[in-house]
């Protein structure tokens, strides 16, 4: 008995000097059963001062946790100091630490949602993580299904990085990367484009949501294409509730206000000193579709060799609709 004692201090000697340069050593797990069983060993606040300091040589299985607890009932341990060691001994595992801070799967989310308080799944999601979720609306609704609150889904599925629908064929998907100053809750936003161009072509820019796709409307498909962006195109926004600016910076094109296309809802870009006919660019506002509005740009290149365009858009949401223009027919005679 005295010479079990005298290798606890021993251990809670060595535990001391860890506190000081810490060790990955801990005490081990059949040392700890001993001590626990035998009450004259060590008190069980000894034990856990020794395992907050050291740590624990085990792994913290479901039988090494049933071991330690009838080694407590051998040595007649009180229930309370008990729990407090095993709560010591949890948080100073590393297998287990690493094991309650690994990411949830989805099974597991849909199983807390159905257990815990909604607060109380999305702390543990905040801490956590999730893996497996697809970013998209089906996987956004499904969560719904499982009982999740809008928060929830907002922190771990962020609306910015939902997966965008695609268009139809023959439109393809093109290059768009976010860029340094991505905000998605800024007030403003902007998209650039750059393309090579054919000789003679013509193709569609169409912008949507967080996505860029592209489609050949006269000759060869645009090649080269890259493209960046600092948020989302408007979601549940009509015509009237943004302001859109577009234009080219390479080759020099402004703006022709009173150039408007009537059939498309956009503005007729002009090279600077050139006729309507030379129209190079055109922009119109796509309408929400599954309460995503977008863009399409029409870039033409009317050269007969190619040529590189590089293409601006900015656009700001509205409060309040555009000021509708004066009728023709609305002034004094």
């Amino acid at each position: 008995m005295i010479a079990l004692r005298l290798l606890f201090i021993l251990i809670l000697f060595l535990a001391t000097l860890a506190a000081q340069a810490p060790t990955d050593e801990g005490i081990a797990l059949e040392v700890l059963l001993k001590a626990l069983s035998t009450p004259k060993a060590a008190e069980v606040s000894e034990l856990v001062e020794t395992i907050q300091l050291n740590g624990i040589q085990s792994k913290l299985t479901d039988d090494d946790l049933g071991r330690i607890l009838k080694a407590g009932r051998d040595g007649n341990r009180d229930p309370k100091e008990m729990a407090a060691l095993i709560k010591a001994a949890l948080s100073a595992c590393q297998d287990c630490r690493a094991h309650y801070f690994t990411p949830m799967s989805p099974e597991e989310l849909q199983t807390l949602l159905k257990r815990f308080t909604p607060e109380a799944v999305f702390r543990e999601a905040r801490a956590r993580g999730i893996t497996g979720l697809e970013p998209t609306e089906a996987t956004q609704n499904a969560m719904r299904a499982w009982g999740a609150k809008e928060d929830l889904i907002a922190f771990l599925l962020p609306d910015d990085k939902i997966r965008t629908i695609p268009p139809q064929p023959p439109y393809k998907a093109a290059s768009l990367k976010p860029a340094q100053d991505y905000d998605s809750t800024a007030k403003e936003g902007w998209l650039k484009i750059t393309a090579e161009l054919a000789p003679g072509s013509q193709s569609e820019f169409y912008f949507k949501h967080n996505a860029l796709f592209v489609k050949p409307i006269q000759g060869e498909e645009p090649k080269d294409v890259q493209a960046f962006f600092n948020k989302p195109a408007p979601r549940n926004k009509t015509a009237e509730f943004v302001d859109v600016e577009c234009g080219l910076e390479s080759p020099a094109a402004t703006c022709a206000p009173e150039a408007k296309d009537e059939k498309r809802g956009g503005l007729r870009i002009l090279p600077k000193n050139s006729k309507p006919k030379a129209t190079l660019i055109e922009q119109s506002y796509a309408a929400p579709v599954d309460g995503r509005a977008g863009f399409q740009i029409t870039v033409t290149n009317p050269e007969k060799t190619a040529q590189k365009y590089s293409v601006y858009l900015r656009w700001r949401e509205r409060d309040t609709p555009k000021p509708q223009p004066p009728s023709l027919g609305s002034g004094k005679r």
